[in-house]
């Protein structure tokens, strides 16, 4: 969540080429596996996974392709059967006491999957593209300060949505953090950033600035917290009648994760509150909470736990369609069959409800996934260019 706190250091590897893929087998049951409130429809399901990802390191320098395509069939809801490609673009250079990225991306999903963090309309199945580019920079002012700046820009589209209020848009931030580390214990650190969000189609747009400090500190070998809290103002432009209207308004913006290691296991505690951009024509005021548990029973076997819930209202306060809460609780045990085999018992149960209905919708399911996952470190953990 916090991944820009910590100090930049620079790790050497030798120059290596690398090809790690993933894949894996679902087989679910749901309840009611549009989330609806009226007339749920249960159904089997099967899920097929492909994942790859591959490039090269050096000293100095990273870049990476990855590549992902996944396949879901319905037993007695045939139209959200439905197959997701995506594809991503990493690269980095270290520059003397500089490091350039540039990081790119594609989706073609669908709005079963899309929505859930933001509009909640997930009870159709209507194909999305989005389109991501993610340019940074950082500099190591001395031994303990260091100046980090990104830009990121997103444009997303939906197809066959005419009569669902899904509408296109675009997205576009920019940031400056500055930080500095007391000790190896202890980073402080603050950041000024800018948010541009335009719906063509319903002619809204909005601006916002914010402004925020924060701290990382290692409270023990085994436990760190990651703070972020502070302001931000938005004036937004909607269409009435009359022509366009303009208003202001202004909120918290906070970010909090907290790490605990065990001999077997891990815990971590996240929540965020920040302005997410959506489908709905407009930013979403948006809390977010997570919670997520991994702890190995024995030498083969692990329970994991995740939890997440999202709470969504308008930037102004106001009242809106959009206003809901959602939660979703998963429970898995898994079983290594090999260092790269493993297989997964699973339950998952979601929660969703919209202030302006008298009833919220809820759905379980039960899933068995057979994952193969070849045993190298992931690209993050191999990269000589990764802050530490």
């Amino acid at each position: 969540m916090l991944g820009f706190l910590m100090p930049m250091s620079t790790l050497v590897y030798a120059e290596q080429w690398y090809l790690e893929p993933q894949a894996s087998l679902e087989v679910r049951y749901d309840d009611n596996v549009r989330l609806s409130v009226v007339d749920p429809i249960s159904s089997s399901s099967g899920i097929a996974t492909a994942e790859v990802e591959a490039g090269r390191r050096s000293e100095v320098s990273e870049i990476g392709l990855r590549g992902e395509v996944v396949a879901r069939s319905y037993a007695e809801a045939s139209d959200l059967d439905q197959t997701d490609a995506a594809l991503g673009f990493t690269s980095a250079y270290q520059w003397g006491l500089s490091r350039l990225g540039l990081d790119a991306s594609f989706d073609y999903d669908s709005t079963l999957t899309s929505e859930v963090a933001t509009s909640g309309l997930v009870q159709v199945n209507k194909r999305r593209e989005r389109v991501s580019v993610r340019p940074s920079w950082s500099y190591k002012m001395t031994s303990r300060l260091d100046a980090r700046a990104g830009l990121s820009y997103q444009e997303v589209s939906y197809e066959d949505v005419e009569l669902i209020p899904l509408f296109n848009y675009s997205f576009t931030t920019a940031d400056l953090t500055l930080i500095y580390a007391w000790s190896e214990r202890a980073t402080t650190f603050g950041r000024a950033s800018y948010a541009k969000y335009d719906a063509d189609q319903v002619d809204t747009a909005s601006n916002s600035l914010g402004v925020e400090i924060g701290a990382d500190y290692l409270l023990s070998e085994s436990m760190s917290l990651s703070t972020l809290a502070g302001l931000r103002n938005t004036n937004a432009e909607t269409p009435t009648l009359f022509g366009i209207e303009e208003t202001e308004n202004s909120g918290p913006l906070f970010q909090l994760e907290l790490k605990k290691s065990f001999d077997r296991g891990l815990l971590r505690l996240g929540a965020d509150r920040s302005l997410v951009p959506s489908s709905s024509g407009t930013l979403l005021d948006t809390t977010a909470l997570e919670a997520s548990i991994d702890y190995e029973l024995a030498p083969r076997w692990s329970f994991l736990f995740s939890a997440r819930g999202y709470r969504n209202r308008a930037p102004d306060g106001e009242s809106s369609g959009y206003d809901r809460d959602y939660l979703s609780l998963i429970p898995r045990l898994r079983h290594k069959l090999t260092e790269a085999l493993s297989v997964d018992l699973s339950y998952r149960y979601r929660w969703q409800k919209y202030d302006d209905r008298e009833k919220g919708a809820a759905s379980n399911a039960v899933y068995l996934s057979l994952r193969y996952s070849m045993p190298r470190d992931p690209l993050s953990r191999w990269s000589s260019l990764k802050s530490q």
